[in-house]
């Protein structure tokens, strides 16, 4: 379920395929008014789907970019981590991505690759899916960040687990419209602030600042590694 470069993502080729057939029989029929809605709701279907490409605005390895297009609609701090509350609207680019570099699993997205049907988008009684992403330092978790997303009407979201490991930005899955929560560790160094509109994979939300378990780790990899090369010589 990977995903390349195309322009259009490829949960979009079924209905903008609809569209495109339409089109045409309602162009050899004659009816050009009916042609001329399917035309209006192919070009919004293509625009819908869209796959866009992005340059990071930092791509340091303690860089927290934004996982999807939304506009931060609030962010509270709480005794567990920092919530941003996003809205997605339907003409964003639906694409999610990697926010985090050095990362490990997908949490319990991984059993769940495709959700699609009706969705009220409620973040109380709403369904609902949650992405944990995990950073690592020598192959342990550090620190965690959950992604919740609150998917609206029929909107489509999938998730591409054909692997573990991502690299900061990547393509990971689709969300055509509704709300998430994106909770980060409280140590984060917040660069965003209310009503500011993010890109995924590009607008830096903040840095993720070293933990106390991240910094003993490092100076006793830095021990190991000077006593290594002491030994060589």
């Amino acid at each position: 379920m990977k995903t390349t470069t195309e322009m259009i993502a490829k949960e979009g080729w079924k209905p903008i395929g609809v569209g495109l057939l339409l089109l045409l029989l309602s162009g050899l029929f004659g009816w050009k008014i009916f042609a001329f809605l399917c035309l209006l709701v192919t070009l919004c279907l293509m625009y819908f789907y869209r796959n866009t490409e992005r340059i990071m605005e930092d791509n340091a390895s303690d860089s927290l970019l934004s996982p999807l297009d939304g506009v931060i609609k609030n962010i509270e701090n709480k005794s567990d981590g920092i919530y941003l509350q996003i809205s997605k609207p339907i003409c964003f680019c639906g694409m999610l991505r990697m926010p985090l570099a050095n990362l490990g699993k997908c949490g319990e997205a991984l059993e769940i690759e495709h959700i699609k049907g009706l969705k009220n988008g409620d973040e109380i009684i709403g369904e609902r899916i949650t992405l944990a992403f995990h950073r690592e330092t020598d192959k342990t978790p550090t620190s965690t960040l959950y992604l919740t997303l609150y998917p609206k009407y029929f909107a489509q979201t999938s998730l591409y687990l054909w692997d573990s490991n991502f690299r900061l930005g990547e393509r990971i899955g689709f969300f055509l419209n509704g709300n998430a929560t994106l909770k980060i560790p409280l140590n984060s160094e917040l660069r965003v602030n209310i009503h500011d509109k993010i890109l995924g994979g590009k607008t830096l939300l903040g840095k993720v600042q070293s933990t106390q378990s991240e910094r003993d780790l490092k100076k006793i990899q830095d021990a190991y590694d000077s006593k290594d090369e002491q030994q060589q010589d």
